[in-house]
């Protein structure tokens, strides 16, 4: 199973790395459906998915998560693709290092939902393809040329 997320991981990690390069100062701005994230809130949320959801993984309470937020919030969309792909690298680096005992063990998050840590690792890539697919639909709503295929 672990390998099977880890091959997940990487090819969506690098589909989110391409869309990223589709993002520039005209557009990041702009909020496509009224009452939601602009693009560049979406870009920014990406950038912190993998290190955030590995800090919960380890235990972090609400408290530290909110600090964790706010000291990594990326200045720009080059910071926000280099944000998300060290984090993504880390969420790896422990992927294949993570044991059958690691994998079934429990934890419970700071609003009190367990989970195994092969659940939680089924939730960061759930987490990731959500966001990755509302920034394609925001690029595709403004009007880019979206080249990117997010299945394969």
């Amino acid at each position: 199973m672990i390998n099977d997320v880890i091959k997940q991981l990487k090819y969506i990690s690098k589909t989110i790395e391409q869309l990223f390069q589709y993002v520039d100062v005209e557009i990041q701005h702009r909020q496509p459906i009224a009452n939601k994230m602009s693009v560049w809130e979406v870009c920014v949320h990406l950038a912190q998915i993998p290190k955030a959801d590995l800090l919960i993984l380890d235990g972090y309470s609400e408290e530290q998560m909110t600090n964790y937020y706010y000291m990594n919030t990326p200045l720009s969309i080059d910071n926000a693709k280099n944000q998300f792909l060290a984090g993504i690298q880390e969420l790896l680096f422990l992927c294949e290092k993570l044991t059958k005992e690691q994998l079934d063990k429990k934890f419970t998050t700071y609003w009190n939902s367990e989970y195994s840590t092969a659940e939680w690792l089924i939730q960061i890539v759930t987490h990731l393809v959500h966001h990755r697919a509302q920034l394609y639909q925001y690029l595709l709503l403004l009007n880019r040329d979206v080249e990117i295929v997010l299945f394969r």
